[in-house]
């Protein structure tokens, strides 16, 4: 049988289990689910919760992935494998995030079965296991018919007899293959000394790759640093900054109360998304971008 339980991040880093209801999902809660069904953890992030309580409550979900929850002799969640955040500011928004929050709202609308003040099993999982049974009661049935499959194997048999047969074919165009060898010694011999200079020869513009390996490391480094003067100019007016780099190589930087920026980059060049400085004032906006572009002119 398979669990799953509902917790709340409280404030102080303590996650306590909850009654199961999708009601709980709010934009003031940070919410953990718990589900053996399909091995996840989702960890749900409300729209008014800071950075600070959001890292809190990953830091709680990681805890939970990691050892389980303890129900009396036994342990829920022992072989969680992946872990799903949920952030609500950016459902509608982002294809993944949506993704994730229909699977979600999926697991919240089954039917479940309560087995104590907040551990629950869902009663559509406790069908399959009956569904499996009978399937295995023919299998006995399809083995006998294997059975004669080994009476093919004699008639195999006579087939390697005509294997040596050719061996022997091989042993007589051996001789022909003497003179053949005589007219190419004379013929090949001034034929590859020459060639061999030719690649002498062509060996020295090797040397020419390396010279487009210089500017291509040189772009690199003035990639990086725009992606630094991006901080730094976050930095001029916040003085506590998150920043995580995404799986298609883009950055997000979040401050206490919410998301600064997120950029990708393309070409060389860092292209910001369309609700990047939404969330900041208009002149926190322009003074960070005077700073990119002031530092930009020193590259």
């Amino acid at each position: 049988m398979e669990f799953a339980i509902m917790f709340q991040v409280l404030e102080g880093g303590v996650s306590e289990p909850i009654k199961w209801s999708k009601d709980n999902l709010t934009p003031d809660n940070n919410i953990i689910i718990l589900d053996e069904g399909s091995s996840s953890l989702y960890l749900w992030y409300g729209a008014n919760q800071g950075l600070v309580s959001r890292r809190t409550a990953l830091r709680q979900a990681e805890s939970l992935k990691g050892h389980g929850f303890s129900v009396g002799k036994s342990i829920v969640g022992r072989d969680i494998r992946h872990l799903k955040e949920i952030d609500q500011r950016k459902i509608g928004r982002v294809l993944e995030i949506d993704e994730l929050n229909d699977e979600l709202q999926t697991l919240l609308n089954k039917n479940f079965k309560p087995l104590d003040d907040y551990t629950v099993t869902f009663e559509l999982e406790a069908d399959f296991p009956s569904a499996i049974k009978p399937a295995t009661k023919p299998e006995p049935k399809v083995t006998p018919e294997t059975v004669p499959k080994p009476i093919s194997k004699p008639e195999s048999v006579p087939t390697p007899i005509s294997k040596p047969e050719p061996i022997k074919q091989v042993a007589q165009p051996q001789p022909t293959m003497i003179p053949a060898s005589e007219y190419d010694m004379k013929v090949e011999t001034p034929k590859i000394s020459e060639p061999v200079e030719e690649i002498i020869v062509k060996a020295t513009p090797a040397s020419i790759p390396k010279q487009s390996i210089a500017p291509k490391s040189k772009l690199d480094l003035a990639v990086q640093a725009k992606i630094g003067f991006v901080f730094i100019g976050v930095l001029d007016h916040y003085d506590d900054i998150w920043i995580s780099k995404k799986e298609d190589g883009g950055y997000s930087v979040e401050h206490m109360d919410g998301k600064v920026c997120e950029f990708s980059i393309s070409d060389g060049k860092i292209k910001f998304t369309s609700d990047s400085f939404s969330g900041i004032s208009t002149n926190v906006k322009t003074e960070i971008q005077k700073k990119f572009v002031e530092l930009s002119k020193f590259l």
